[in-house]
């Protein structure tokens, strides 16, 4: 069986594909697996360290309104579909996963085009374009949220399958995450994280957090910080707070790090989340039971990620502040109500268990499978 995957950019639309990649290789051991992205998304030094197939494609974004940028976007479009063709023609797949992201569009279109099934993953309760438009020839479109229909074409088949978790997230071990880190399993366990691009006003707001700490002017449980900022913001980030006189021991301990290749460590031990709403963040948090503070990036598309974030709240299973609202206060005050009531968390997490979808990925994996296994009776039939 052979599956191209395309999508990405961010996390969010690359490692779902990567989990069902991995439930389908260990499902099927020769089960040949192709992603095709663009040069400059996360995708492109993720995919091969994973050990996949990976080739690039243009694409340019969706255009919105008529401009230059719009007319070369749409000439990079042309040009991605084009190479799709060719790339779904050498490899013969049995099947298109696409997570979506513009760089989704080309691949999708031209499994349409040459009618090689096609199936889209969408993370967020609010569609991005991508997946409205190829929604249309999709197989199916698998959902994360119980989403609304009339955000989709008529004829988008939908299943609510919840959003594929990589394997070693949901497996990782409590006591080698505390080993990793140096940390101890009495202290809570912050994680502060931004997704994969760091989060600069969730990075600056923190900073007013732990001198407020470190000045002694808040009382609280045993605190244990691992703060992910982003790669482009760690050594400005590094340096403010030397400058403000924020030590880590004068806080519990504190872990600043740009990014994570072992996420599953960090969620492992983490008794409280600081974030962003992303849906790939929210669907590993709520698999593990992890509450959350949210605080939704503002301008994404369709303000999903305060729909997310939204619904979340609406279960208690977490926070929201509204970036708008976001204050060292009003952070520091939601802080130390959760890090202080055990009894809170403790519910909180049986809420955020009850929406997560840990089964997501073996949904998705064994519906392609069998979409695989027909194809190839049928080209078997073909040659009899």
């Amino acid at each position: 069986m052979r599956v191209l995957f395309t999508g990405g950019g961010t996390g969010g639309h690359l490692y779902p594909a990567l989990a069902v990649a991995e439930l389908l290789q260990k499902s099927e051991s020769d089960c040949e697996i192709l992603f095709v992205g663009t040069g400059e998304g996360l995708e492109s030094k993720v995919v091969p360290g994973a050990g996949y197939s990976f080739r690039q494609i243009a694409a340019g974004k969706w255009p919105r309104n008529f401009s230059f940028k719009a007319l070369r976007d749409l000439g990079s479009l042309g040009k991605g579909y084009l190479q799709g063709i060719g790339m779904l023609k050498e490899f013969r797949p049995h099947a298109v996963f696409a997570t979506g992201g513009y760089v989704s569009v080309p691949i999708g279109l031209a499994a349409a085009s040459l009618r090689v099934p096609l199936f889209l993953h969408e993370q967020n309760s609010v569609p991005g374009m991508a997946n409205k438009l190829l929604s249309r020839w999709a197989e199916v479109t698998f959902t994360t949220f119980q989403t609304d229909k009339e955000f989709f074409p008529s004829r988008a088949k939908l299943v609510h399958s919840g959003l594929p978790i990589r394997g070693k997230i949901l497996n990782a071990d409590r006591m080698e995450g505390f080993r990793y880190f140096g940390l101890e399993p009495d202290a809570v366990t912050v994680l502060v994280t931004g997704g994969s691009r760091g989060a600069r006003r969730i990075n600056q707001v923190m900073l007013e957090v732990y001198r407020e700490i470190c000045q002694g002017n808040i009382a609280l449980s045993p605190l244990q910080v691992i703060h992910l900022t982003g790669a482009k913001e760690y050594q400005r980030y590094c340096q403010e707070m030397e400058h403000m006189g924020i030590y880590s021991h004068d806080i519990g301990k504190l872990i600043i790090k740009p990014y994570l290749e072992e996420m599953e460590y960090a969620l492992a031990i983490a008794d409280l989340v600081i974030s962003r709403a992303g849906a790939a963040t929210l669907a590993e948090v709520t698999a593990l039971g992890i509450p959350g503070i949210l605080i939704p990036y503002p301008f994404a598309t369709g303000d999903h990620q305060y729909h997310n974030a939204r619904y979340l709240e609406s279960q208690d299973a977490a926070v929201l502040i509204p970036e708008e609202e976001l204050t060292p206060v009003c952070l520091l005050r939601e802080m130390v109500r959760l890090v202080d009531d055990s009894r809170l968390r403790q519910k909180m997490s049986e809420k955020s268990r009850q929406i997560g979808r840990p089964e997501a990925g073996e949904l998705i994996a064994g519906i392609l499978l069998n979409v695989g296994k027909k194809s190839l009776c049928t080209s078997t039939a073909g040659n009899t």
